[in-house]
């Protein structure tokens, strides 16, 4: 299981790298596939629970706010959620409310409109935070330095947990994970972020900051999307990544790292887009 975990990520990280380094629209497409099929697999998710989120609607959704994001001058997110939220909940009243439908007899056509909405937002509004640090001055290396706060963390929490853990934290929702491997991971977070940090030539209190918060929003994110699959009763996204599940399980706490990066390289490191 490690051996594979490790190949898959010899595989993804330089390519994630490489996106980075290339930013514009290059960054823009590889986060739309990622997110994308992530959208995807959530949608599967939900329709296991029993629910039917329109996944076009949410994919449009993701890449409207990818795009904005990708064309900073345009700062339409306001518009594209407001647009989304009345198509999506119109698309719900033509589609999947019969015409002679009474009270109760609607099936589950509110929460299938709130699952596609928030689906979109959830995705394309924390992915859209990622370009939004890619265009600061520098933006290639603190995109780099936000994720590997997670990388990091993650991989200390797994190698830790898995020779200390035995404390669980969630059991209900994650029953592998340990407050041991928590510790862990926040350790070699901001520990190893730290170092990161010098080496892109960036303050390493900025990496090591960046590294907690890798080591404990990561976590939650991760919680946050085992608390759907648990309720639907589904362990992995999908098997599209050998060793790690799917792309929903992948970003999963790259999702909530980015949007605190972000806010915290503009309220503490006093960065702006360039």
């Amino acid at each position: 299981m490690l051996l594979t975990r490790v190949l898959s990520a010899l595989v993804l990280v330089p390519l994630v790298v490489l996106l980075i380094v290339a930013g514009g629209w290059a960054l823009a497409a590889g986060l739309l596939a990622a997110l994308g099929t992530a959208a995807w697999e959530y949608t599967r998710l939900m329709q296991a629970g029993g629910y039917r989120p329109a996944w076009g609607l949410t994919l449009a959704l993701i890449a409207a706010l990818i795009l904005d994001a990708a064309w900073l001058e345009a700062q339409l997110a306001p518009v594209v959620i407001s647009a989304g939220l009345l198509v999506s909940l119109t698309w719900q009243l033509a589609h999947r409310i019969p015409a002679n439908s009474e009270r109760g007899q609607a099936g589950t056509a509110t929460a299938d409109w709130a699952l596609t909405f928030a689906g979109g937002v959830y995705l394309g509004w924390a992915g859209s935070h990622a370009i939004r640090i890619r265009a600061f001055e520098d933006g290639a290396a603190w995109l780099l330095l936000v994720l590997a706060g997670v990388w990091l963390a993650d991989s200390g929490a797994y190698l830790v947990g898995m020779r200390w853990g035995r404390h669980k934290m969630t059991p209900s929702l994650s029953p592998k994970k340990s407050w041991e491997g928590l510790a862990g991971g926040i350790v070699l977070g901001v520990i190893g972020n730290g170092l990161v940090a010098a080496a892109l030539g960036l303050p390493a209190l900025h990496g090591a900051l960046l590294g907690l918060s890798g080591g404990t929003l990561g976590t939650l994110g991760d919680l946050s999307i085992s608390m759907m699959k648990r309720q639907v009763g589904v362990k992995d996204s999908s098997n599209l990544i050998p060793g790690h599940g799917g792309a929903l399980d992948r970003i999963d706490s790259l999702l909530f790292a980015v949007i605190a990066g972000h806010l915290y390289l503009v309220w503490f490191a006093g960065l702006g887009a360039a």
